[in-house]
């Protein structure tokens, strides 16, 4: 870190100069003396590059290019004489700009703040001096009737989940929700110890040297995603010996074991679950697959493995797993690892993780973590996210119990997802011409699977043979024969591999969406909708 320039010492020194020739008050009154002494200010990147808490913060620009210091004791403010004059005393110029270290010189401890202003509202933020609290009060003028924002009324004590326009985010579970939940955990209660003595040996017969296994769950429903992804990484000549599947059903469990993956089925906890797709987010088949996406990852950590989870909705351009190989992760100091989702919503505050593609190490603070979130899964059936309860859960035990949790920024390039494809045209275009090597691409943001098979036949990277979509191990096999341009990677021995295609099946749906070839003639998805090329 650089130290003040020999200019910006010389600014300083004429300021003083001013300052000692007039009068000169302090920049706080005595009535705030307390907790409020001087103030500073620092270059917001270089702040957060420093103390990087893992939460997704966009570049500094503008106003929002510097980060305020306010000094709670005198002791804290730094030495130098120069400085120390300047943030504590009204000299007529603006709040002084400090290198980094010299601004945090003398702090023995460093609370920080993230705040915006999601709605745009005529927002103030208060500090009082009183017991220490690590969580923000919110208060808000809302109408009685409609929970809306107005001026004329009272500010009330309000959830933080609340909009603008009266939305209520964050609803404590109901007694059916909790009735439905604690009647699957039960079940895992009582079968744990049948469950874990069947699950270790296959876990210990996938997992990486580095203890590391790749954890999957899916049901016949999503299943020919599951067979893209298997046949994509086979085309691709990728490793995926360490993948460990939990399907929920004996139809997946087949079709996996004939992909040649492993695949544990816990008929005990998984039994009642759907085995029908989902149709859209947050629909009850989505819901409660949420459980079996707890479990799998939940079971695997706590038997003592590093996990790396990832929906089936994804497609591979390099193993992931070496991404967080010690040697190679740049943030190697964290406990847990996002793929950001993009939705900077106000329930996906303030990590906006994607719960569909995470690695998270295998340590006491995770492991209570993950059994915190098992623990309260009628949060996840009330709020139809497994995602939203998976941020707010990890987001308070990061204050507890210094959980580390990285969120893997969507402006980096290892990791897009929907937000890429929908919204960042130039960068997928270095993907589809090769210019850009992500580690996988998530075809998140969508909103069924209809549409993620659509897309990925657009992007080149569906590799599935049409007569195996949407159909069960029994029936592709009886018709196995009339398969026709298998890829040369399959495995004879694991027949279901015979629905993978030798070459991807490139297909234009919309014009404006992301696509290898240009679908200049294709109708548009979005209203008003350009062509991608």
């Amino acid at each position: 870190m650089n130290n003040r320039t020999e200019k910006d010492k010389k600014e300083h020194k004429k300021i003083l100069l001013r300052s000692s020739n007039s009068l000169t008050t302090s920049r706080f009154p005595a009535g705030v003396s307390k907790f409020a002494t001087g103030i500073s200010r620092v270059k917001k990147d270089e702040f957060a590059k420093a103390f990087d808490y893992g939460i997704p913060i966009d570049k500094g620009s503008g106003g929002d290019s510097d980060v305020l210091i306010l000094y709670n004791t005198a002791s804290s403010i730094p030495s130098d004489k120069e400085i120390h004059h300047y943030v504590t005393t009204e000299t007529g110029e603006s709040i002084p700009s400090l290198d980094l270290k010299e601004a945090t010189e003398n702090c023995e401890a460093l609370n920080v703040i993230n705040t915006g202003n999601p709605g745009n509202l005529k927002q103030c933020l208060a500090i009082i001096q009183g017991y220490e609290s690590y969580h923000v009060q919110r208060w808000m003028r809302q109408d009685p009737k409609t929970s809306k924002v107005n001026l004329n009324a009272d500010l009330v004590p309000t959830s933080r989940g609340v909009t603008d326009k009266g939305l209520y985010n964050f609803v404590a579970p109901s007694d059916s929700d909790t009735k439905q939940h604690f009647k699957m955990l039960k079940t895992y209660l009582e079968t744990l110890d049948d469950v874990t003595s069947e699950l270790e040996p296959i876990l210990k017969s996938v997992a990486s040297k580095e203890n590391n296994v790749i954890i999957m769950t899916c049901n016949f429903g999503q299943s020919e995603l599951l067979i893209n992804f298997m046949c994509n990484a086979k085309n691709k000549n990728l490793d995926t010996s360490n993948i460990l599947l939990f399907p929920t059903d004996e139809d997946t469990h087949k079709l996996a074991e004939s992909l040649g993956l492993k695949s544990y089925l816990d008929k005990r906890n998984f039994d009642a679950l759907p085995s029908g797709e989902a149709r859209r987010y947050g629909d009850p088949n989505f819901v409660r697959m949420m459980y079996a996406k707890v479990v799998c990852v939940q079971l695997s950590n706590m038997l003592g493995y590093n996990v790396l989870f990832q929906d089936v909705d994804i497609v591979w351009y390099r193993n992931p797993l070496e991404f967080f190989l010690e040697q190679n992760n740049p943030y190697p100091d964290f406990d847990m690892y996002f793929q950001e989702d993009g939705a900077r919503s106000v329930r996906y505050a303030p990590l906006s993780a994607n719960s569909g593609f995470y690695y998270v190490k295998s340590s006491n603070k995770t492991r209570h973590m993950l059994k915190s979130l098992l623990f309260e899964g009628d949060v996840i059936i009330q709020c139809h996210s497994h995602q939203q309860a998976f941020i707010q859960i990890m987001n308070e035990h990061a204050s507890l119990y210094n959980l580390r949790v990285k969120v893997l920024q969507r402006d980096a390039e290892e990791f897009p997802g929907g937000y890429h494809y929908h919204r960042r045209k130039n960068f997928m275009k270095e993907i589809l011409q090769k210019k850009t090597l992500p580690y996988l691409f998530h075809m998140s943001w969508t909103a069924n699977k209809d549409n993620k098979i659509k897309y990925f036949q657009q992007m080149g990277e569906w590799f599935v043979h049409d007569q195996c979509i949407g159909q069960t191990y029994e029936n592709i096999i009886n018709n196995i024969s009339e398969l026709t341009n298998p890829s040369a990677y399959i495995d004879k021995s694991m027949p279901i591999q015979q629905c993978c295609l030798a070459e991807p099946n490139v297909i234009c749906h919309y014009k404006d969406k992301p696509s290898l070839h240009p679908c200049k003639e294709s109708p548009p998805i979005d209203k008003h909708g350009r062509s991608f090329w």
